[in-house]
C-alpha cells in the first residue's frame, strides 16, 4: 500500500510538491477568436476561491504525478484512467495509518473534473464515481471498527455551550490567567460567530468599516464569502441580545470603543494580541503588519474556550461549531429553513435542512407525548 509522508492525502505528496504541476493552464488555440492573453487567463484562474485554488493545485499535482509514474495521460484523462486512479487511492493510507476518507477521494476527483473543464476538455467520471460508491459501501460495513468510516463532524455549540465558554473566559480574566483585552476579543469572536452563523473566512475578513450600528441593532457587511464568489456582498442583521454576556450588539460596541481607545478606527476588526498584550496595529506590537486574525486562530480561540469551560471532547471543537450550533438553535426556536438559509448565507436548503431537522426534533420530538 502507498503511504503518506507529512500529508493526509493519498499518494506521497512529497514526490509531487516541488514540481511545476498545478491546475493546467487554459489551452491557447491557434484561432484567435478562441484564445486568451496570459493576463486574461490569469484573471480567469483568479476567479476560483483562494482555498479552492490551493486545494485544487495540490490535488492536481498528486494526480499528474501518479499519471507520470503509471505512464498514463493526465489531460485529457480517459474514463478508465480516472477509475484506475480512484482504485489506486482506495489502497493508500494516510499519515495516521488509516485508509483515506471517501470524502477526501471525492474532493480529489472533483478537482480533476474541474481541471478538465477549465482546460476545455470533457471528463467522463462515471466509472470513477461507481468505484467511489463501492468504496463508501465497503468502508461503511468494514468488520474492523478502526477502518469503518463514519463522517466526523465537529461538535455543535449550542446556546448553553456558548454561555459556558463566555463565562469561562470571564473567569480566566478575573483570575489573571488571561488579560482583559484578550478576554474581550475572544468573547466577541464567539458571540459574533454564533450570531452571524459566520464562516471563519467571513469573520476573519471583517473590517471596522463593515459594521453599521443603528437604533435597532447592527448591520454587518460581508463583502465576500464562500457563497458569494462574485463579491456582490451581503448584509447580516444582528439584533440586541437578551443577556449582556451574549449580546452581539453591545459586545461589538464595546470592542469598537476598545479599539478606538488604542488609536484604531479602521482596518481589521479582529486582531492579533502579542505576549505582552500589545494589540496589532499599535506601537510595540511584536507581530507583522495590521495583524488581521487568521482562520486558524479563530479555531484556537474556540478550542481554548471549550477547554476552559470543561466541555466534553474540547479538542474537537472548531469555529464551525458556532455556525452549526446557531442554525440548530434557530430551528429549535421555530425559525423557518428559508430564514436560516438567508441569515447564514447558505446557497441551498440541503445543508440547512440537516440542522433544521435536528433542531425541530429536539423542539417537537415524535415521542414527546408517548410516555416512555
Amino acid at each position: 500500500m502507498s503511504t503518506l509522508g507529512d500529508n493526509r492525502e493519498p499518494l506521497a505528496m512529497q514526490t509531487a510538491v516541488g514540481t511545476s504541476a498545478a491546475i493546467p493552464p487554459i489551452e491557447q488555440p491557434v484561432d484567435p477568436d478562441h484564445g486568451l492573453s496570459p493576463a486574461a487567463a490569469a484573471r480567469v484562474m483568479a476567479g476560483l476561491a483562494d482555498n479552492t485554488s490551493r486545494a485544487y493545485t495540490r490535488h492536481w499535482a498528486t494526480f499528474t504525478r501518479w499519471c507520470e509514474l503509471t505512464g498514463r495521460t493526465a489531460l485529457p484523462a480517459t474514463r478508465e484512467t480516472l477509475a484506475e486512479y480512484m482504485h489506486h487511492l482506495t489502497g493508500t493510507t494516510t499519515q495516521y495509518g488509516r485508509p483515506p476518507a471517501p470524502s477526501t477521494i471525492d474532493a480529489m476527483l472533483s478537482c480533476v473534473q474541474s481541471a478538465h473543464k477549465l482546460a476545455g476538455h470533457d471528463c467522463d467520471a462515471r466509472l470513477a464515481r461507481m468505484a467511489l460508491r463501492a468504496y463508501r459501501r465497503e468502508r461503511a460495513s468494514d468488520p474492523d471498527p478502526a477502518r469503518r468510516y463514519r463522517a466526523r463532524r465537529a461538535p455543535e455549540i449550542d446556546l448553553g455551550g456558548l454561555r459556558a465558554m463566555i463565562d469561562a473566559i470571564g473567569s480566566a480574566a478575573e483570575a489573571h490567567r488571561i488579560s482583559p483585552l484578550r478576554a474581550e476579543r475572544d468573547q466577541v469572536v464567539l458571540v459574533l460567530g454564533f450570531a452571524m452563523m459566520g464562516r471563519r473566512s467571513e469573520v476573519a475578513a471583517l473590517d471596522i468599516e463593515d459594521l453599521t450600528f443603528t437604533g435597532r441593532g447592527l448591520i454587518v457587511g460581508v463583502r465576500r464569502s464562500k457563497s458569494d464568489q462574485d463579491a456582490i456582498g451581503r448584509e447580516v442583521i444582528l439584533k440586541p441580545g437578551r443577556r449582556p454576556q451574549t449580546d452581539p450588539v453591545a459586545l461589538l460596541r464595546s470592542w469598537v470603543a476598545t479599539l478606538d481607545a488604542h488609536g484604531i478606527t479602521s482596518g481589521p476588526l479582529l486582531r492579533g494580541i502579542d505576549r505582552r498584550d500589545h494589540l496589532a496595529g499599535t506601537s510595540g506590537y511584536a507581530g507583522r503588519g495590521a495583524g488581521r486574525i487568521s482562520d486558524e486562530t479563530l479555531n484556537t480561540i474556540v478550542r481554548d474556550a471549550a477547554r476552559r469551560a470543561d466541555l466534553d471532547d474540547a479538542a474537537r471543537y472548531t469555529f464551525h461549531g458556532l455556525r452549526a450550533g446557531a442554525a440548530t438553535a434557530a430551528a429549535e426556536s421555530g425559525a423557518a429553513p428559508s430564514t436560516i438559509q438567508e441569515h447564514g448565507r447558505w446557497n441551498s436548503l440541503a445543508m440547512v435542512f440537516r440542522y433544521w431537522r435536528r433542531g425541530s426534533a429536539w423542539a417537537n420530538n415524535a415521542l414527546d407525548d408517548v410516555g416512555l
